[in-house]
């Protein structure tokens, strides 16, 4: 992967281009400082086709969302074969990211390059420092990551409605907070690492060829 330069994908297009990704969108409607703020830390970076960006194992610290182009997730390295496939406006890394896990799958690009946009988790961790995002943008990042992983295992649900992990997902409750209160933000957050123990547990039930909607 390599970082793009302004020659390559000028600032205005870079805006449009996030334009398809949820969290960028809502900034940009709510708060244009702080959308100002995650495009300066956001890491703008292209691959070419072919190429492995991902493997198998790697640390897990940025979240990932394709804004051109198309991926291929695989098991691993060794096995070319394709499990899944993430498309632009998705994202990908948020169990590994949020458990502190390594990235169980390998990613790579399909036919044509790829532009990416990556959020390093260490802007997001701590749930007590706003200097750089502020309380009710936190909250909007974790609500994203807990929809995101919810809609992975109601997936999951889909295809194997009698899987004995559905019981566990309906455990989980729904976040009743006071909206845009601290108290939001960490139930959120729980809720996101809860899921996110979900999605490894389901993942880890099953072979790799029967999981074409597995999460990483």
């Amino acid at each position: 992967m390599r970082r793009v330069t302004q020659a390559d994908y000028p600032l205005e297009t870079l805006h449009r281009a996030v334009n398809s990704v949820t969290f960028f969108k809502d900034l940009i409607q709510s708060d244009s400082d702080q959308f100002e703020l995650l495009m300066s830390v956001s890491q703008f970076v292209t691959a070419d086709p072919g190429e492995v960006i991902i493997h198998q194992g790697d640390d897990a610290n940025i979240l990932y969302f394709p804004l051109k182009g198309q991926l291929q997730v695989m098991a691993d390295d060794e096995h070319e074969e394709v499990i899944g496939e993430i498309n632009p406006g998705e994202m990908f890394g948020v169990m590994a990211m949020l458990l502190n896990f390594k990235r169980s799958a390998s990613i790579k690009v399909s036919d044509k390059q790829v532009l990416l946009a990556g959020i390093d988790f260490q802007y997001f961790a701590d749930l007590e420092d706003f200097t750089l995002f502020s309380l009710k943008t936190k909250i909007t990042f974790f609500r994203m990551l807990a929809n995101n992983l919810r809609w992975t295992l109601e997936r999951n649900k889909m295809q194997l409605p009698d899987h004995p992990l559905v019981a566990e997902l309906r455990k989980i409750p729904i976040v009743i907070a006071d909206n845009n209160s601290n108290d939001e933000l960490h139930k959120l957050h729980h809720q996101a690492h809860e899921l996110a123990k979900l999605v490894k547990a389901w993942n880890e039930s099953m072979a790799p060829q029967e999981s074409d909607w597995i999460s990483f």
